[in-house]
């Protein structure tokens, strides 16, 4: 990543509340980062969010510091992504689905059973495709510090298990306001409905939708497993968060303060992967304590799914960039959906 030191406008210096001197921000000045998400502030992300924090901290002898607002405190994804490109806020870690409305070369991950596991997506991730594919949302404003993780997202029903595609047939089920996703549903007979995360809870509770996916541990420390507790071990998408910062922001900071915002960075992401692997073993047993059902599918159930998903991939691949689509599914090893969009 080339790192710049940048001249700004007064206009850019009131809205971030730097100091200038003579139209050039001073090296060494002291700012206040606000970092918005959308999750609860117990969770791994959060936890590695803190560390960050901690780290940019004691690195600049709190001459940089950093709030951290989960549980939606500064608005939803969409709103939070929009106000770091307007620089409101100098943070946020959207899922990567969200954020695909910003950069449609993301969009290619929004395609269901990409990745089979966590460590083959870590390689993908965090190779020179996944670095490539991060670069683009500097069009928008926005610096990628790296991929973060939500996880992979499961099922959770009001009424009753899913075990197969065909069990969707006229489900409500609440998605993200993600293209792909929607279509998705849609072609396994599902009526996708839309809902910002801070309206699902009261959504479910009074039918508006029948159920919603997302990974084990937002759905539990959302208490999402209240109203919606059967449960079914899809794993249907992995779901990489992104972590963001305002361009304008970031590259007004000398190189020594980029380095340190990045380095703490990585270590937000070393974290929250490390936590990741055993918080979903973890959440299920608590789900089920708690009265829940969790569903492991089958074999022939699981490839029931998979099998729902070609069709899918042949309709909409070309749809986003194909290439790109392509070159992910080829470093993943996925032999089932690159041959059917070849």
């Amino acid at each position: 990543m080339i790192r710049t030191t940048n001249l700004i406008t007064a206009g850019a210096v009131a809205a971030f509340g730097l100091t200038a001197w003579s139209g050039v921000v001073v090296a060494g000045d002291s700012h206040t980062i606000k970092f918005g998400n959308v999750i609860s502030a117990g969770d791994t992300q959060n936890q590695g969010y803190e560390l960050f924090a901690e780290q940019v901290a004691e690195r600049t002898d709190g001459r940089i510091k950093v709030e951290v607002y989960p549980d939606s405190q500064l608005g939803g994804e969409r709103e939070m992504i929009e106000a770091t490109q307007f620089g409101d806020i100098e943070m946020t870690a959207p899922s990567v689905g969200v954020l695909a409305n910003f950069d449609k070369s993301l969009q290619v991950f929004d395609f269901p059973f990409i990745f089979e596991d966590a460590e083959t997506a870590y390689e993908v991730l965090d190779s020179e495709l996944g670095d490539e594919m991060l670069a683009g949302l500097a069009d928008s404003g926005l610096i990628a510090l790296g991929w973060g993780e939500n996880g992979f997202r499961n099922l959770a029903m009001t009424d009753g298990t899913v075990r197969v595609p065909e069990d969707m047939d006229g489900v409500k089920l609440r998605t993200m306001q993600v293209p792909m996703h929607i279509a998705y549903w849609e072609s396994v007979g599902a009526a996708p409905t839309p809902l910002s995360f801070p309206e699902v809870f009261t959504s479910l509770q009074q039918g508006v939708v029948d159920g919603v996916e997302n990974p084990y541990e937002l759905l539990y420390s959302a208490r999402l497993t209240e109203p919606a507790n059967y449960l079914t071990e899809t794993r249907h998408i992995y779901d990489p968060e992104v972590l963001l910062i305002n361009k304008d922001f970031y590259e007004s900071l000398s190189d020594e303060d980029q380095e340190i915002i990045q380095s703490a960075a990585d270590a937000a992401i070393d974290k929250i992967r490390s936590l990741k692997k055993t918080v979903s073993d973890e959440i299920r047993a608590e789900i089920e304590a708690a009265g829940g059902t969790v569903t492991d599918l089958t074999e022939e159930e699981r490839q029931a799914w998979i099998d729902s998903a070609i069709p899918f991939y042949t309709d909409n691949a070309s749809e986003v960039d194909t290439d790109k689509l392509k070159a992910i599914l080829e470093a993943a090893g996925n032999t089932t959906f690159l041959e059917a969009i070849q």
